[in-house]
Parts: structure tokens; sequence; C-alpha cells
């Protein structure tokens, strides 16, 4: 069931990712061809205060033109491990630190088309976060959340983004 990759082509090289066709043998002398978003990784961290909160984000999206309830998350830099790049995230987007960091698992997003793969975190944090440093062209605002209240924003809609999604299902399966 393997797929063979006879040509590969960059059709585009940006900041972020990268687009190739790929000309593959999909047996018995048929090829075919797969257009493969190419992205360095990136982190996904559920953050925990003691008090039980969640943090958040709320984030203006402009390929869905929506405002977002996210977990906090990140691109991987050039050999930074993912541990390292979820305490860099969570340090930047919400202004707290981790006082623990669990693995919790990986996401593969959308693997159709995409080589992304998420590396998903649990963080224990303080109760009080210091300034945030978000990238120069993000804008973020930062929501506590009870267990009861990601529930109802899941119920309602209100967080809808795929990776938070399979990060909370992650943490449930580790928590129940």
């Amino acid at each position: 069931m393997m797929e063979d990759t006879l040509n590969q082509e960059v059709v585009f090289a940006g900041r972020a990712l990268r687009l190739e066709v790929l000309t593959i043998d999909i047996g018995e002398g048929r090829t075919s061809q797969r257009e493969v978003i190419r992205h360095p990784g990136a982190v996904v961290v559920l953050a925990e205060r003691p008090d039980g909160r969640f943090v958040f984000v709320r984030q203006y999206r402009k390929a869905v033109e929506t405002l977002l309830l996210e977990m906090v998350a990140g691109t991987l830099e050039p050999e930074e491990a993912p541990a390292d790049c979820a305490k860099r995230e969570l340090q930047e987007e919400s202004g707290y630190g981790a006082t623990s960091l669990s693995f919790l698992g990986t996401i593969v997003p959308a693997p159709g088309y995409s080589s992304e793969v998420l590396h998903v975190y649990h963080a224990h944090i303080g109760m009080e976060a210091g300034a945030l440093s978000p990238d120069e062209d993000e804008r973020i605002e930062v929501a506590h959340l009870t267990r009861a209240e990601v529930e109802h924003a899941i119920d309602n809609g209100e967080l809808c983004d795929a990776k938070t999604l399979a990060a909370w299902f992650l943490y449930i399966r580790r928590t129940v």
C-alpha cells in the first residue's frame, strides 16, 4: 500500500510552509499526483492553573474569517525540541511559565494533504501570568475557562478548532 514518489516539484515556498506536487507510482504501471503541504510541525498546550481553570486564547483566523477559541499552539523552530517549543509558546501566547509539562500524544490533523504533526502537552502553571510576547503579526486574547465552561463551549460550537478538540480529547482520556 506504499506510494513511491517518482518526481517532486516545489510550487510554493513561504515563511511557514511549502507546497509540493508529487508524481507517485500507485501500482500496476499507473501514476497519480499528490499536492502536499510541508509543515515543520507544531505543539498544542493545554495549560492548567492551580485553581483548575484552563488557559485558552482567542485569535482571529483569516483563513476561516473567524475569531476562534483555541489552546495555546505554535510552530516548531528548526531543530527545536517539541517540549521546548511548548514552553516557549506557552510563555509567548499566555504569559505563563510551565511548572510541569506532560506529553499527551500526537495529532496528524490533515494527512490527506499536509505533513504537519502536532505534539500535544498538558502544562501545570502558576496563578499569575507575566506579559505576553506574541509574534509581531499575532493578536491574542487570553481566556480562563473551567472544565464545565470548556465543555459548554464545545457543546455550543464556540470551540470548534480541530487541534483544540483533539487535544481536549487526549487530555480527557488520560484524566477520567
